[in-house]
């Protein structure tokens, strides 16, 4: 799928120069919280004699501990930050998707969505055969702007994409709903009472496991 194969990329390209840039702050952050305990630690040996060097000591070990748990805090505070920074990026990109690749995404998001529709029939009517629940109609909401652009084309192509496949029948029930939905971009399928949500935020959400630690991994080498 074209449009979804992109999501790492787009992930990390504008993540990855956000995250040096935080991470150099984060860095003279932490190089100013050293300075500040290493001056507190240094104050209290020069004002301690020599009979309290065992406790000036450990004051010099407790402020290095506190100066450590801050940096480690710090840092991890700025890769979440940067990680999730990197997942807004990605839903942006993907809804701002344009021309042939926004249509090769809804398109791909449709497929793979009737596709594990058709198997949940399939498996349905094996277990209940003529008292299943009969014919489903799929309806398929867009945003506003991609129904009026996209709404017909993507049904044709969806159904172009299916011809010969075993799972041609489904696409007699696939339609476009005339109501709207109110998403950034993506679709929804309403069978019923029923809704599917397929929009960017619900994929970037569901792909976002998946994906976090490999993000991790090449923002923060």
């Amino acid at each position: 799928m074209t449009g979804l194969s992109k999501i790492t990329d787009k992930i990390l390209d504008e993540a990855r120069r956000e995250a040096a840039a935080r991470l150099a702050d984060a860095d003279v952050e932490c190089a100013r919280i050293n300075a500040e305990y290493k001056a507190k630690a240094d104050t209290a040996v020069n004002a301690l004699n020599a009979e309290a060097k065992n406790e000036a000591a450990q004051i010099v070990s407790r402020t290095r501990a506190e100066e450590t748990t801050m940096r480690k805090n710090l840092l991890l505070k700025t890769q979440g930050e940067m990680i999730d920074r990197a997942f807004e990026i990605a839903e942006k990109e993907l809804a701002a998707l344009n021309g042939g690749e926004r249509m090769e995404l809804l398109v791909g998001l449709l497929t793979a969505l009737m596709t594990a529709e058709w198997e949940a029939e399939q498996t349905r009517d094996e277990i209940y055969g003529d008292e299943g629940e009969g014919e489903r109609i799929y309806e398929i909401m867009l945003n506003p702007k991609d129904r009026e652009h996209h709404g017909e084309a993507l049904i044709s192509n969806f159904k172009r994409r299916i011809v010969g496949k075993d799972m041609g029948d489904i696409a007699s029930r696939v339609v476009l709903c005339k109501d709207t939905a109110d998403i950034e971009g993506g679709l929804i399928v309403r069978v019923g009472a029923v809704e599917i949500n397929s929009s960017v935020r619900s994929l970037v959400a569901q792909l976002r496991p998946a994906l976090e630690a490999k993000v991790a991994k090449i923002l923060f080498p």
